[in-house]
């Protein structure tokens, strides 16, 4: 059967349709909302996270905002603005080098007022009258010293000659040298010197004194030529008391050490300079001990030896006579007297103690070499100490070696007997006279010092006899040397400041002596003198008078009334 129509009738149709049909919707929905909401919304939106905030402000607020979080302050502060605080400012003057003018007086360079060095610049440049360099107020050597002169033979800057002196402050290595040369500090002494030939034959003595108005020339070292030519060679030594002190420089040409060689190519040279005086001087380092035997050992003083008849010490550094010697035969009196070995020599017995002539102390003591006993090839100086009649001009000094105490053969210091290597008394009253030479071998060797009045012949013995005539000798060990070495010195290279050891063979020195002879002969027509220039000679002897008491007239330097030889 067909459906019941509806109760009511459909609502009417809109009016009009539609036109197109809606959008599809989107295909992925929407992203659902978060769960917990923000605390604050930012007001822009950023890119990346935004940092937390930090839990301390900073200690000062940054002018403006950083992209990264700024530093927390440290805990210590910032380093000190310089590494080492600035010096105080001293209160003395600045060391200065100075550069020496000739003094008249002294007749040598000197440097007047203290500094870091003293130069002589051209001022010893040449030697003597030498062909082709002559030394300007030469000799450069102290007027109130005796007097040195130099050798005229040669050329210039073919033979030997000191063109130039410098001492300065401090070490060789340059420590200290922009100091003052001060007392009890150290100073180097460089001395420039033209060597001939190879230089094997050409030798560098040094000396120093701290009394310039009346100098006593203690050794220093003696140093051999590098080479030939142009070379500079150093010493460094100790500064002592005294506010004007010299350096003498003696180059000579073979022969032995001494502060006034008398060959016809020495040259010799002073150069004064001023000293900054130090209130406290500090005293050398106690030695560390040593194994050595009470015997050796340092410096000794001489007991007398019975057997030898003379004063006698063992082993070390040096040897003192002491008070052994003072005084001259029954004149002190001399103890012992006449102390010479097998009592070979007799002493003059007339005149006053410490009025007329008399030898007081011997001192041997290395100049260069080891730093033990004494040892064979060791330079060493011989010290005497005696008693110079009135002003000295007519008293003369002999000194002798011998390799052996038991058996003496004298050997004069400076190769020649009598005036050649004769030493006169500076001046009147106690002087202290030297010369250096080199130890020969032997165990047991001695020195022999011969003080005469006037000339005197020293004889067989190397004894001089007249009635105030005084003869001593020392007696000492000597150390053997294992290695027979022929070392003359040991200085420090200039360019490496390294020890090394000039050591030439005998070969090339007699390669340079016959090189000279021929030299000679052709400029000469002669054989060389072996006595050159010398200077010592015999002075103004007086006349001496007649008669045991000495009346005759005595001539400018004859003694008292005239003394009888």
């Amino acid at each position: 059967p067909k459906p019941k129509p509806t109760p009511k009738p459909l609502p009417k149709p809109t009016r009009k349709p539609t036109r197109k049909p809606t959008s599809p919707p989107t295909n992925p929905p929407t992203s659902p909302p978060t769960n917990p909401p923000t605390m604050q919304p930012t007001p822009n939106p950023t890119n990346a996270v935004t940092s937390p905030p930090t839990n301390e402000p900073t200690s000062v607020p940054t002018p403006l905002p950083t992209a990264a979080v700024t530093s927390p302050p440290t805990n210590a502060p910032t380093p000190s603005p310089t590494a080492n605080p600035t010096p105080v400012p001293t209160n003395s003057d600045t060391a200065q080098p100075q550069y020496a003018v000739l003094d008249a007086v002294y007749g040598v360079p000197r440097c007047m007022s203290e500094g870091s060095s003293c130069s002589s610049l051209q001022l010893l440049n040449g030697r003597g009258s030498i062909t082709n360099g002559d030394e300007s107020s030469a000799p450069n050597t102290n007027k109130k010293g005796s007097a040195c002169n130099d050798g005229n033979s040669g050329t210039y800057h073919s033979d030997e000659s000191i063109d130039q002196i410098t001492v300065t402050a401090g070490d060789m290595d340059g420590t200290g040298s922009a100091g003052f040369i001060t007392s009890g500090g150290k100073a180097t002494v460089a001395v420039k010197v033209w060597c001939w030939n190879t230089g094997a034959s050409d030798f560098l003595d040094l000396y120093f004194t701290t009394n310039v108005d009346n100098p006593v020339w203690i050794a220093l070292t003696t140093i051999t030529c590098p080479g030939g030519g142009e070379q500079i060679l150093k010493h460094t030594f100790d500064v002592e008391q005294g506010a004007v002190q010299s350096i003498r420089a003696n180059f000579r040409y073979n022969g032995d050490p001494s502060s006034c060689s008398n060959g016809s190519y020495d040259d010799h040279d002073d150069l004064m300079f001023a000293v900054k005086q130090s209130s406290v001087l500090t005293p050398p380092p106690t030695p560390a001990p040593t194994n050595e035997s009470p015997s050796g050992g340092g410096p000794q003083t001489a007991s007398f030896d019975g057997v030898l008849g003379v004063p006698k010490c063992p082993a070390g550094s040096s040897c003192d006579s002491g008070a052994l010697l003072d005084g001259r035969g029954t004149k002190g009196p001399e103890s012992n007297q006449p102390n010479t070995l097998n009592s070979a020599c007799t002493d003059g017995t007339s005149g006053t103690y410490h009025e007329d002539e008399s030898i007081d102390k011997i001192v041997v003591r290395r100049v260069s070499g080891g730093d033990g006993d004494l040892t064979e090839g060791d330079v060493v100086t011989i010290e005497a100490t005696v008693w110079c009649w009135n002003t000295g001009s007519s008293d003369y000094i002999d000194f002798y070696y011998a390799s052996s105490a038991t058996n003496p053969q004298w050997v004069p210091v400076g190769g020649n007997v009598g005036a050649s290597n004769r030493v006169q008394c500076p001046g009147g009253a106690q002087q202290t006279v030297s010369m250096t030479y080199t130890l020969p071998a032997g165990g047991l060797q001695a020195v022999r010092v011969n003080m005469m009045y006037n000339a005197g012949d020293p004889g067989v013995n190397s004894c001089v006899t007249g009635s105030w005539h005084d003869t001593d000798d020392v007696a000492f060990v000597v150390k053997s040397n294992p290695a027979g070495s022929s070392v003359t010195s040991t200085e420090k290279n200039d360019a490496q400041g390294t020890i090394v050891a000039f050591v030439r063979g005998q070969d090339e020195v007699e390669a340079d002596n016959l090189k000279k002879k021929l030299k000679d002969m052709d400029e000469s027509g002669e054989k060389p003198k072996n006595n050159g220039n010398g200077n010592n000679g015999n002075g103004g002897n007086g006349n001496n008078g007649n008669g045991n008491n000495g009346n005759g007239n005595g001539g400018a330097n004859g003694k008292g009334n005239g003394k009888n030889n």
